[in-house]
């Protein structure tokens, strides 16, 4: 796909309140955003370096004053697209970009890099607010009897990332499955090969459907088909009293976050789309009813690199697995798991510790008022936290986040940037006591109250 993001916005990204070829199923949808129980989520630095912990509190300090004391659901509904076109990962209806969801977001973030000057950016965000001045989407509605006789297509960022995978497309076949139809659903991703495990979630947590489901590497053009729709970025384009109804009832700090289209990423940090739920939901359906007695309930998620995971290592983490492992702590590898063995392991899980990495997405199938402890880095810090906010927000559990120091990096140097490579933990005797004063504290075994540097977001422990 060859594209010129140099282009005015309007030529390039699909308004729902401007641009047609966008329909509801079935009726118009009574929702768009609500508000909705969230996680507990607290930061805690752990440098080892005096200088570098203290940057890293006063990052934290800044992330924590971000933090709404709710966190909205965002509506995910089935829809009717025309002239679209699935390709790489991305949707275009008529040749402009539908900023839907995640695919959305990568979008946006390609125009940014086209237009890395300021008055390009500010074009953008003047676009969006001039169609938000024309008031509600101009979204139809499409017969849902006849809409089931059409296929689905559904983006998909690669076939190799869990958390992608799991964040982003998995939940989308939850919309389909009493739709009463056998029409193809046809999945769209970059060329590549698509790993088993993706295959395997498919047929496990959606047996119904993984017949109708093939994985397409090549470009989809529809002229009529269907497909699920995030809201997120509706809420920058348009004036719903649907809207506004919900913001005039919630923390003050929303309003002016859903008002400004350039602060969609903080957005994303504090919100979840709704197939999120239907996939958390779906998966826990699937478990056997007997429960989780089999299952470890204190886990450290090790993670097994020579399995064509991404190298991404963890040192002196030795003593912490010793003081861990003392207190009952059991290894467990989750990609060795079957989907169902993976849901199962979180759900029935206490605590769960582990590095920053893809695995952490199945925080969605946590129990509420667990405690799941990621170990990440000032890398991490600077340019991933949030990822995985939204999978404790829709399991409601609790989430704490140890930043350590970075793996063959000096306290004073650079931090690499992402696009430098992901670099690895080193896990000192500051971040190892953090991490055991927390599970100390969930224990019930703390000698003392946990001591700041901390930030909690809601919730209660």
């Amino acid at each position: 796909m060859t594209f010129d993001f140099r282009r005015p916005p309007m030529d390039i990204l699909h308004m729902p309140a401007v641009h047609p070829g966008l329909s509801y199923v079935g009726d118009t949808p009574d929702w768009i955003i609500r508000p909705a129980k969230a996680a507990a989520v607290r930061l805690f630095a752990g440098s080892d370096d005096p200088a570098l912990c203290a940057r890293q509190h006063a990052m934290l300090v800044r992330q924590g004053r971000m933090m709404t004391q709710e966190v909205l659901e965002i509506l995910s509904a089935p829809v009717v697209l025309e002239n679209a076109r699935f390709e790489r990962g991305m949707v275009q209806l008529a040749n402009r970009f539908w900023l839907n969801g995640a695919s959305g977001s990568r979008v946006r973030t390609q125009f940014a890099t086209a237009n890395d000057e300021r008055w390009r950016l500010e074009r953008l965000n003047r676009a969006i607010r001039r169609t938000r001045a024309k008031g509600p989407a101009r979204i139809g509605t499409h017969d849902a009897a006849e809409a089931a006789k059409l296929g689905v297509a559904i983006e998909l960022k690669n076939g190799f990332n869990y958390y992608h995978f799991s964040t982003e497309t998995l939940g989308s076949l939850a919309h389909f499955l009493n739709d009463g139809s056998t029409a193809p659903i046809r999945i769209h991703l970059p060329s590549g090969k698509v790993k088993s495990f993706i295959r395997r979630f498919v047929a496990t947590i959606f047996p119904s459907l993984a017949e109708r489901i093939t994985f397409e590497r090549a470009a989809g053009d529809y002229e009529r088909v269907r497909s699920v729709y995030s809201h997120q970025h509706l809420l920058y384009a348009v004036r719903d009293p649907m809207i506004d109804t919900v913001l005039a009832g919630v923390d003050p700090r929303w309003p002016p976050v859903l008002r400004d289209p350039s602060r969609f990423k903080q957005a994303a940090k504090f919100t979840y789309d709704s197939s999120l739920r239907l996939l958390r939901e779906a998966a826990l359906a699937q478990l056997p009813r007997a429960g989780h007695s089999s299952t470890p309930r204190l886990i450290w998620m090790g993670r097994d690199e020579g399995q064509g995971a991404r190298v991404r290592g963890i040192e002196g983490h030795e003593p912490l697995l010793e003081e861990l492992t003392a207190l009952g702590f059991e290894q467990v590898a989750f990609e060795h798991l079957s989907p169902l063995e993976q849901v199962a392991a979180m759900n029935g899980a206490d605590i769960v510790i582990a590095p920053h990495g893809a695995g952490l997405a199945n925080m969605i199938y946590a129990r509420p008022g667990a405690t799941v402890i990621e170990i990440g880095t000032r890398q991490t810090q600077l340019h991933r936290w949030g990822d995985f906010l939204k999978c404790a927000h829709v399991s409601r559990c609790n989430y704490d986040t140890v930043f350590a120091d970075i793996e063959g990096v000096d306290a004073d140097a650079r931090v690499p940037a992402m696009s430098d490579g992901h670099r690895g933990i080193r896990v000192g005797r500051n971040a190892t006591d953090r991490v055991i004063a927390i599970v100390g504290e969930v224990l019930g075994r703390a000698a003392a109250p946990l001591e700041a540097p901390q930030h909690r977001m809601t919730g209660t422990r």
